[in-house]
């Protein structure tokens, strides 16, 4: 990751920049929400612990220690998937993310939260991500 950042750098025209964006190492929380109320009821775990995003931001700060790029700007954002049920979270999650899953005690909670809540709740997953504009270093 490290050589491709490098790379990239030595591509870009005059005044170029790399957009890169990743979520936070922090695994995501599941939440169920519920007539404005957002109630925490756990982290969406995974089979490889979320590796990948501490490797971005490793190569990112060896990038930038080695002087090739610059972090010039960035912006901490949160995003959300959002299902009205744990069955279709559930299920979505098997297809379209399969390292990923919702922990037996955290799967519980989140039934019980949505339960109490009635039919006008949501199964939330909540990504804080971060989104680095950077530059070469000009010398």
């Amino acid at each position: 990751m490290v050589h491709a950042l490098e790379k990239a750098a030595s591509c870009l025209n005059r005044g170029g920049v790399i957009l890169e964006v990743h979520d936070l190492v922090d695994p995501p929380r599941i939440e169920v929400h519920s007539d404005g109320a957002e109630i925490f009821a756990g982290q969406l775990l995974s089979e490889v612990n979320f590796e990948k995003q501490q490797f971005a931001d490793d190569a990112i700060g060896q990038v930038v220690a080695a002087g090739k790029l610059t972090s010039d700007q960035a912006i901490v954002f949160e995003s959300y998937i959002r299902s009205d049920s744990l069955e279709s979270m559930t299920k979505w999650l098997e297809e379209e993310w399969a390292s990923v899953y919702i922990p037996e005690n955290t799967h519980g909670k989140v039934i019980d939260l949505a339960s109490n809540a009635g039919k006008s709740s949501e199964v939330v997953i909540r990504f804080v991500s971060r989104l680095n504009l950077l530059k070469p270093v000009t010398k």
